[in-house]
């Protein structure tokens, strides 16, 4: 109202005052007049919009997909009740080529809010303040459309029906390629493939559930070329040729290996430059440029990968003989063998320089050759001369399981050598202990219990290792004794405290050979008697003293401490160091037999 009147104040002042204006200032009331009555009108017809759709949703507005203009706040939330309602017992069909999945969406935990899309609706037009009003109302009159949606859905529950169409739609593509067969270089066809389109599938979908609609989805599918087509490929006929003109023919040592066509085949690469950017280079050559050529080229990392495989069946690490002392001689039992190593990188590059030539492709690869550090011609260098010492066990009342793990673990340290300053180490050197190497079930100590387990009883070979270690004045570098005195280690000294025990890697027995020559093991079971006779240079001796107990006494069910003393002594029988041995023992009764092996 307080428009109107002041357009009809300034009508009145433009009749009354100053009639001597110019003509183009007289114009004015008039223009003044039209905008003032085209207002006016602008009023009744917003005012009788309002009287129209009072208490209604305005026309052109929608909620969830469907309409709600004309309709009271409580008819548009049961309409969209109904039709939310109607939609969730509908499938979603996703179409491509002759296939069809229908979606569920009560699959999808879809949930919508149908009151709150009826208040939305409703609110359109009445809503912030008088311009917004003015600016709504004015929409709707004009015929605008206008559209909300209270939706939301689990993702993750729709993820895996597009990971199935993705499955169905998805071909690979395949580039031309060259293969070799029946003496002639071949060209396999180039293929084109199929793709989705993940992202606009995913947002089709969330249209769909946005204005549920149940109206089929094509889904969209792409398709891609191969990058090299079989006719641009035919060009490099011709280079393929010369790559595979003939299988190279390698030696290596006495031995010798073909490297044939179809495998030279799958080391060709066909490269095609990439199309260099005018608006990188800024050079007009670079602004319409000619198709790049294919090029063929050779995969060095497939030819280094057969060298590597070539090497891992031609290297050979060398062999020593395998000797015995027999009858104060030294004799071969075993031949020494010699090492082979191939130069990898000098092959690699020779294959590659062949595979380039059109003439011979032989070649002779360099592979060195390596002599082992013990052979038949070279005994009397070992400095393995004499008995340097002599270690016993005696084990009687042993069980025979018990029997057969000593002597196959016996078995295994027969003919060790030992180079000088090499440490010896019983675990490494025994290897795997199983019913694969002769192992049976037997009682070992295990923390707080006895159980039984493959090579129980293995002590005994290495206790008797330690007595001859000990006997040949020959550092010790690790020992450890059992956790109670066992008998099986008391004799011939009749007080234990001259064991010891393994359980590798965790408890190994180590020793160093500190002579100026190789050291033989040499290992003999009669019976229930166990002997560990090291041969070598002699250039000391040790002599045991004990043990005898500190405390406690041979009963084993009681704890003890023994003490022994190791004298190593020169060739002249002079004392040049002593060690002391202290072995303490837990009862017996603290580790029982908890468990028996499965």
């Amino acid at each position: 109202m307080y428009g109107i009147m002041l357009l009809m104040a300034n009508d009145t002042m433009d009749e009354t005052t100053d009639t001597d204006q110019p003509a183009e200032t007289k114009r004015l009331p008039l223009v003044v007049r039209l905008t003032g009555g085209a207002f006016v009108v602008l009023l009744l017809l917003v005012g009788s919009f309002e009287l129209v759709y009072a208490g209604k949703v305005y026309p052109g507005v929608s909620a969830d997909g469907v309409y709600l203009g004309g309709l009271s706040k409580t008819s548009a939330g049961r309409a969209l009740s109904d039709k939310i309602a109607d939609f969730s017992g509908h499938a979603l069909p996703i179409t491509y080529g002759s296939t069809t999945v229908r979606i569920p969406v009560n699959s999808l935990g879809v949930t919508y809010d149908a009151a709150g899309g009826a208040v939305s609706a409703y609110a359109y037009g009445r809503r912030g303040g008088i311009l917004q009003q003015a600016k709504e109302q004015a929409r709707a009159l004009l015929g605008g459309s206008t559209s909300f949606d209270k939706y939301s859905y689990d993702e993750t529950k729709l993820r895996p029906y597009i990971s199935d169409i993705v499955d169905d739609v998805v071909t690979p593509v395949a580039n031309a390629g060259l293969d070799y067969g029946n003496g002639a270089v071949k060209i396999t066809e180039s293929k084109t493939g199929d793709r989705l389109d993940m992202g606009q599938l995913l947002q089709m979908i969330q249209d769909r559930l946005r204005t549920t609609d149940v109206s089929s989805l094509p889904a969209p599918v792409y398709r891609l070329s191969a990058a090299i087509s079989s006719d641009e490929l035919k060009k490099t006929a011709e280079q393929a040729g010369i790559y595979l003109s003939a299988p190279i023919q390698l030696k290596y040592g006495t031995s010798s290996r073909e490297v044939t066509q179809p495998t030279i085949a799958t080391w060709i690469n066909v490269t095609q430059p990439p199309q260099r950017d005018f608006l990188t280079t800024l050079k007009l050559e670079d602004l319409f440029p000619a198709p790049a050529s294919l090029s063929l080229g050779l995969d060095k990392t497939q030819v280094s990968k057969y060298v590597i495989d070539l090497a891992n069946k031609v290297d050979q690490a060398p062999q020593n003989a395998v000797i015995s002392m027999q009858n104060g001689a030294l004799t071969v039992t075993r031949p020494a063998q010699d090492g082979l190593k191939l130069d990898q990188s000098a092959a690699t590059a020779a294959i590659i320089t062949a595979i380039g030539l059109s003439g011979s492709r032989d070649l002779t690869l360099k592979a060195t050759i390596t002599q082992a550090d013990v052979r038949s011609d070279n005994l009397d260098q070992l400095g393995i001369k004499e008995l340097i010492s002599e270690g016993k066990t005696f084990f009687p009342g042993s069980p025979s399981t018990r029997l057969i793990n000593v002597r196959a673990g016996a078995n295994r340290f027969n003919g060790v050598l030992l180079k000088p300053g090499e440490v010896f180490s019983f675990g490494a050197l025994l290897g795997d202990v199983g019913p694969q190497t002769g192992y049976v079930p037997e009682l070992v100590i295990l923390g707080d219990h006895e159980e039984k387990q493959y090579g129980g009883g293995l002590c005994q070979v290495s206790s008797t290792a330690y007595r001859a270690a000990l006997l040949a004045g020959l550092p010790i570098l690790e020992r450890h004794n059992h956790s109670f005195a066992i008998s099986y280690y008391t004799t011939p000294y009749g007080v234990p405290g001259v064991d010891a025990t393994i359980y590798y890697p965790q408890v190994d027995f180590k020793f160093k050979n500190d002579t100026p020559g190789y050291i033989l093991i040499q290992t003999t079971m009669v019976g229930t008697t166990l002997t560990f006779d090291y041969y070598g240079t002699k250039t000391k001796s040790g002599v045991i003293r004990g043990p005898q107990f500190v405390t406690g006494s041979n009963d084993v069910t009681k704890a003890s401490h023994t003490v022994f003393y190791r004298d190593v002594l020169d060739l002249a029988g002079a004392v040049t160091s002593t060690d002391t041995i202290n072995t303490f023992y837990q009862s017996s009764l603290d580790f029982p037999v908890q468990k028996q092996f499965n």
